[in-house]
C-alpha cells in the first residue's frame, strides 16, 4: 500500500488530504478518492479527483499517471496494487482507493506515521518531513530535471506561481548558479 501511495502522491503532486482522510469513518465516497475514480487505459491511468483546492466550484481535477520507462513507474504500481486489491477482495467502486491494514480508509495520521517510520529506519530524520513531502518533493524534482514551468504548474494543478515555494534549493545549486553567474 505504501508503495502506491508514495508513488501515486509523487508522481501526481498531490496533497495529503487528496488521498488520505482526517479519520476513516469519516470516508464520504461522494468526495474523497474511490476506486471508482480511476479510468485505465492502455497506456496510462486516470485519476478523477471529486474536489482540489485549487478546484473551488468543485467540478473535479483529472490526475494522469502514464506509464514509463522509468524504474518506479506509476502506472504499473497503481494496476499492481489494484490487482491486489481485487484479489482480496476489496474493491468495490465505492471503496476507498488506499487503505490502511484494517481495509479503512487510509487515515492521514497513519500515513504521515508509516513515512516517518521507513524515514527513520533509512537513516533520514522524519522530523523534516510532513504531510506536503510528496508534494514539495515532486516539485524540487521537477525543478532539478528542469522541467518547464508551465508544465510544474499543470503537474501540480497550481495557477498561480506559488508553486515555487515548494521547491527546496539545496546550498550546492545556489552555488553551481553564482558559478554560471560569474561567467557572463
Amino acid at each position: 500500500m505504501l508503495e502506491a501511495v508514495c508513488t501515486v502522491g509523487f508522481y501526481g503532486f498531490m496533497r495529503c488530504g487528496e488521498f488520505t482522510v482526517l479519520k476513516a469513518n469519516q470516508f464520504d465516497p461522494s468526495v474523497n478518492l474511490c476506486i471508482g475514480d480511476i479510468i485505465l487505459h492502455k497506456d496510462m491511468i486516470i485519476l478523477k479527483l471529486k474536489q482540489s483546492k485549487t478546484d473551488p466550484f468543485r467540478k473535479g481535477v483529472d490526475i494522469q499517471l502514464h506509464k514509463v520507462k522509468n524504474q518506479i513507474c506509476p502506472f504499473k504500481i497503481l494496476v499492481k496494487y489494484l490487482q491486489v486489491r481485487e484479489s482480496l477482495k476489496q474493491g468495490l467502486p465505492s471503496d476507498p482507493l488506499f487503505i490502511s491494514q484494517n481495509a479503512l480508509a487510509l487515515e492521514r495520521n497513519y500515513f504521515i506515521n508509516c513515512i516517518k517510520q521507513v524515514l527513520s529506519i533509512c537513516g533520514f530524520n522524519p522530523d523534516h518531513y510532513n504531510g506536503h513531502s510528496l508534494r514539495i518533493g515532486a516539485a524540487t524534482t521537477a525543478g532539478k530535471a528542469h522541467i518547464e514551468d508551465h508544465l510544474v504548474k499543470t503537474l501540480g494543478r497550481w495557477s498561480s506561481d506559488s508553486y515555487c515555494r515548494y521547491i527546496r534549493v539545496s546550498s550546492t545549486s545556489i552555488k553551481y548558479a553564482q558559478e554560471l553567474l560569474g561567467k557572463y
